[in-house]
């Protein structure tokens, strides 16, 4: 009893395999979480209008068509005004959220740049970016509304300020002699000047033809002009048909000037003719006083010397004179601003020659000796007139050389306001023929044409009635029998007929007999007693002598 109770109960332990299951299941699920864990890029968030198209869990984020990354949140803001975003980026793309990376979604979009993200109509809305290459990296971006013109910064970047001429889309394209060379990437409206604003793009090698002296212009797609070269129609290339756009260079004769920088401001002029025309920074401004008719006169209108274009008519009428100064004046005139600009008739690089000064002591001159200006019709199909200038014989003196501290160019009379008083005078003289006494006549001519008329009306129904009847119809049968009865009657007289053939041979046998009888006939004229004597003279017979 002792040595049992010296022995010491063990109690065995027993490890059941069926733990081993659990066990392994939750290695794996920590290996899981693990490796999901140390695959999660970060979360970012981007800020924007509205949340259109896009889902939390569903929508991807794309970088050159690859998926980088996935929504999986969509909320409001504090303040209710944005949608918040967030994306789970995928592992390895932290070095993509530079500063100037860019987000945008990616649907179906139909503008005048065409149709795109046709592909979104199955598979739906995603996000797709552009990697930034610049700043610090970030979390917060903001969602374009609009997919992004250029995803980098290229060429030079400038600003264009259009005061009077219509807006221009984001997008529109610039050209530089026909040439595509950039792109408008931002319009504004600056609310107190009333200018349009718009900064645009013009992508390398291109940006090297950029300088202080280029000018930018609108080119719309399709433009009707009516000038005194005439009617001008213009279609330019397809891609501005609908919305226009952007031409820039230098003028006719203009050297390059120097490099500018970036976000330098031109003027955007609306049309390339304005363009030309603000290069002649030389000008002479002159009051023209006009007493005659002056439609067809329009602001751009040519200013002439014998053909010769010379400068352009700025204002009409010329409002800044005052009404006091035009009604004290001894008779009613239209003033006219127009200028005459030198640089047209010299080279750019000649100042000395173009001087304002040299040419207004020329033209004080020249009009002492007679030059006056006058309206004359530069074309006829639209009636559009130009300001010319040319000597006069015996011209009228100039009435005044200045008013309200405008210099006046002298005015002649117009030779169009002339030819109207030939017309007036014309017309009063036709007035004065006696149009009753010749209406009348006319009337009583028109009655009597009217009786002829009706007569020719009765003849003509009288014709057809004849030609309806039976007997008249016959006509043309029996017509047609008569002349088969000359036909047979022609026949006999022909070479082979029964007449014709015997009357032949006679005439061959006269003709024959004739032949015979031309000796005697030419023997009976040369000796007429041929028939009583005869032809050979016989010798007289001498009677012998006695031997």
């Amino acid at each position: 009893m002792s040595e049992s109770k010296n022995v010491v109960s063990l109690k065995r332990v027993h490890f059941d395999s069926i733990w081993l299951v659990p066990l392994v299941a939750l290695i794996v699920a920590g290996w899981m979480l693990y490796q999901n864990w140390s695959s999660q890029g970060p979360i970012i968030t981007l800020v924007a209008a509205n949340a259109e198209g896009l889902e939390a869990g569903q929508t991807k984020l794309k970088a050159r068509n690859v998926d980088v990354g996935k929504v999986i949140d969509i909320r409001l803001s504090s303040d209710y005004d944005k949608a918040i975003i967030k994306v789970r980026m995928n592992q390895d793309t932290q070095k993509m959220l530079k500063q100037d990376a860019k987000f945008w979604v990616v649907k179906p979009r139909i503008g005048k740049e065409g149709v795109s993200g046709l592909s979104t109509l199955m598979s739906g809305a995603y996000i797709d970016m552009s990697p930034g290459d610049e700043g610090e990296e970030s979390d917060e971006f903001v969602l374009l509304s609009q997919p992004p013109l250029s995803t980098k910064a290229e060429g030079i970047h400038l600003h264009l300020r259009s005061g009077d001429a219509s807006k221009l889309d984001i997008g529109t394209l610039v050209h530089f002699r026909g040439y595509e060379v950039g792109y408008v990437e931002e319009v504004d409206f600056d609310t107190v000047t009333g200018a349009i604003n718009y900064r645009i793009v013009v992508k390398p090698p291109y940006d090297a033809l950029v300088n202080d002296a280029v000018q930018f212009w609108i080119t719309p797609g399709l433009s009707f002009k009516s000038s005194v070269q005439g009617f001008e129609v213009k279609l330019d290339s397809l891609e501005t048909f609908l919305s226009g756009g952007i031409s820039f260079g230098l003028g006719k004769d203009r050297a390059a000037g120097n490099n500018v920088k970036d976000l330098t401001t031109f003027r955007l002029f609306p049309s390339k003719e304005e363009a030309d025309n603000n290069l002649y920074n030389q000008t002479i401004e002159y009051l023209f006083l006009f007493d005659s008719n002056v439609s067809g006169l329009a602001v751009g209108a040519d200013v002439e010397f014998r053909g010769v274009r010379i400068g352009t008519v700025i204002e009409m009428p010329f409002t800044e004179i005052s009404m006091d100064v035009i009604a004290s004046l001894d008779r009613p005139v239209i003033p006219v601003l127009a200028r005459i600009e030198p640089q047209r008739l010299h080279d750019w690089t000649v100042e000395g020659e173009a001087s304002v000064q040299k040419w207004k002591e020329l033209f004080d001159v020249r009009i002492d000796q007679g030059l006056r200006a006058t309206l004359v019709i530069g074309n006829y199909l639209n009636a559009a007139r130009v300001i010319s200038l040319d000597f006069m014989d015996n011209p009228p003196p100039p009435r005044m050389r200045e008013l309200a501290g405008y210099d006046v160019f002298p005015t002649g009379p117009d030779s169009l306001a002339g030819i109207s008083n030939k017309v007036s005078t014309l017309l009063d003289k036709v007035a004065d023929v006696p149009l009753a006494q010749t209406f009348e006549q006319l009337g009583r001519t028109m009655e009597e044409a009217n009786e002829t008329l009706r007569q020719l009306q009765s003849l003509s129904q009288s014709v057809e009635r004849l030609l309806e009847k039976s007997e008249t119809q016959q006509i043309p049968a029996d017509i047609s029998e008569v002349m088969t009865q000359l036909n047979l009657t022609l026949e006999t007289y022909q070479a082979n007929g029964q007449i014709g053939r015997p009357l032949r041979e006679n005439m061959v046998s006269l003709g024959r007999s004739l032949n015979e009888l031309q000796p005697l006939l030419r023997q009976l004229k040369e000796r007429p007693n041929t028939l009583i004597f005869d032809s050979k003279p016989r010798l007289e017979i001498q009677p012998k002598a006695a031997k």
